[in-house]
């Protein structure tokens, strides 16, 4: 599949939208044994709790966190087409402004598909590595038309490629089913178009993924 095929699926420019968690929100608390400096938050532990800034809700909604949420029927949707690379957890929602409406059942879209690491032409690279805490920060890419590596790429539909786990990547299928059935809250652009010139503290693969397909896929390139 040529590159032109890849997109990425990201979220509407509007920040008005983009949705809260509530106060319930379970994070691990990562503390470094050698380096105060690291001491941060690390995966949620618990499912999403979410405030909703308005009543109408999209088809797809985001968190400030970049956390992709889906209607049932988006959901649904994915399904009768055999849509590959992504797992759901439930999510807990409540509206900002108002206590007599409920909203829609929403879906926390979690990718589990996989193109491995960016190829070095795309300029990312691995610049420091805590032995202590495993606190990874790479280089900003200077080539975003080198972002993905094909031969890495195990196929699905959703994808991610490291150390960008935030950055949800889609095949064409996925792009045409949001076109044609004309879903909302949802933006697509070609990996290409990207500006990534900033560097990346992604954390660890286990933050992103399920446990043991992260360990699988992360273990060996000391990710995990």
């Amino acid at each position: 599949m040529p590159l032109d095929q890849f997109w990425h699926l990201t979220s509407p420019a509007s920040a008005t939208r983009y949705a809260e968690w509530d106060d319930d929100m379970d994070i691990e608390q990562v503390v470094c044994p050698i380096d105060d400096g690291h001491r941060r938050g690390g995966k949620r532990l618990s499912n999403l709790s979410i405030v909703l800034q308005n009543r109408k809700v999209h088809d797809f909604e985001w968190t400030w966190h970049n956390e992709c949420l889906i209607q049932d029927h988006v959901l649904e949707l994915f399904q009768r087409f055999g849509i590959t690379g992504f797992d759901v957890k439930p999510v807990n929602t409540r509206l900002k402004h108002s206590s007599e409406h409920k909203p829609p059942k929403l879906w926390e879209l979690v990718v589990t598909g996989w193109a491995g690491m960016t190829p070095p032409e795309s300029g990312i690279k691995l610049v420091k590595h805590c032995q202590g805490c495993g606190f990874l920060t790479y280089s900003g890419c200077e080539d975003t038309e080198k972002l993905i590596d094909v031969s890495q790429w195990d196929g699905n539909d959703f994808f991610m490629v490291w150390p960008l786990p935030g950055f949800i990547f889609v095949t064409n299928r996925v792009a045409q089913i949001i076109h044609d059935n004309g879903l909302t809250g949802s933006a697509l652009k070609r990996p290409k178009e990207l500006s990534l010139s900033g560097g990346f503290s992604p954390g660890r693969l286990s933050y992103w993924m399920p446990h043991e397909r992260a360990r699988r896929l992360g273990t060996a390139l000391g990710i995990y």
